[in-house]
């Protein structure tokens, strides 16, 4: 399995050839800047325990992961906007 850190790199290695240099320069930075922060090297794994977080759902009432577990498995879904 790759690092976080590899797995970007292959994104902007694949990234170089399809999308004109200055949007490749503009992600390419980004990663740089994700990669030097030590985020990745901190990240969650595929297969590692999520830590336990609260935050609200759709409706705006707070829940647990560990809630929603007792319940069964949980699928998360990170909505970034609506652009």
């Amino acid at each position: 399995m790759l690092s976080l850190t590899d797995e970007l790199q292959q994104l902007g290695d694949r990234l170089r050839n399809q999308i004109p240099d200055d949007h490749y320069q503009v992600i390419a930075k980004a990663i740089q800047d994700l990669t030097d922060s030590g985020l990745t090297a901190s990240a969650i794994r595929e297969g590692d325990l999520a830590p336990d977080f609260a935050l609200p759902d759709a409706l705006g009432v707070q829940v647990s992961l560990g809630e929603l577990l007792r319940n069964g498995p949980v699928v998360l879904s990170f909505y970034r906007g609506g652009w």
